[in-house]
């Protein structure tokens, strides 16, 4: 069982030209194509409802803490092979109010990296950005998520409840970025 798997493509490429003896090359068209990694993402990336409970401690203050229960689900997930875009509707709901409601277009060529990592510290992430570094939160049932990073901070999330899967699609993400031409440093 893998533990805070990280998929990072440019570490992930300065790590494999780094080991003291290469892999062996792979035999020329061995690797899923484009089409076939799609097919595959837009079958396991929206495993549909999920919900779950963050309990949340707050550091600055002893003995403060809270819960809140979310609700999330990703819907109509396409993943296009000829514009090597993913496209799908997420909804959420924090504590039964709907926090968001909304269609989003992933352009792969556009993706710099894809992380897997538990919920509870991609919630640590995602308060510490919204200025409340001190909370820290403990996700009941666990998840995982994976998360597409773009320029400008711009991600797109996508929750899991086994973490091998979460790897899988994240694998198939780095291949179907690597295919148009994605996870590129500008600089």
């Amino acid at each position: 069982m893998m533990k805070n798997c990280i998929f990072v493509l440019p570490l992930l490429l300065s790590m494999l030209r780094a080991q003291d003896v290469p892999p062996p090359p792979k035999p020329a068209g061995s690797s899923p194509s484009l089409e076939v990694t799609m097919k595959f993402i837009e079958e396991n990336a929206g495993e549909g409802k999920l919900s779950y409970t963050a309990f949340v401690s707050d550091s600055s203050q002893s003995g403060v803490e809270w819960n809140n229960k979310f609700t999330v689900e990703i819907s109509n997930l396409v993943a296009d092979a000829s514009a090597c875009r993913i496209s799908f509707h997420w909804r959420a709901q924090v504590n039964g109010q709907v926090s968001d409601d909304s269609d989003y277009k992933l352009n792969l060529k556009e993706v710099r990296d894809i992380i897997v990592l538990p919920q509870g510290q991609n919630q640590k992430q995602v308060d510490t950005r919204a200025g409340h570094p001190e909370w820290t939160s403990r996700i009941e049932p666990s998840l995982f998520t994976l998360v597409a990073r773009r320029p400008r901070g711009v991600e797109n999330a996508f929750l899991f409840s086994e973490e091998e899967m979460a790897g899988r699609v994240a694998k198939a993400m780095v291949h179907a970025v690597e295919l148009c031409g994605g996870g590129k440093d500008p600089f």
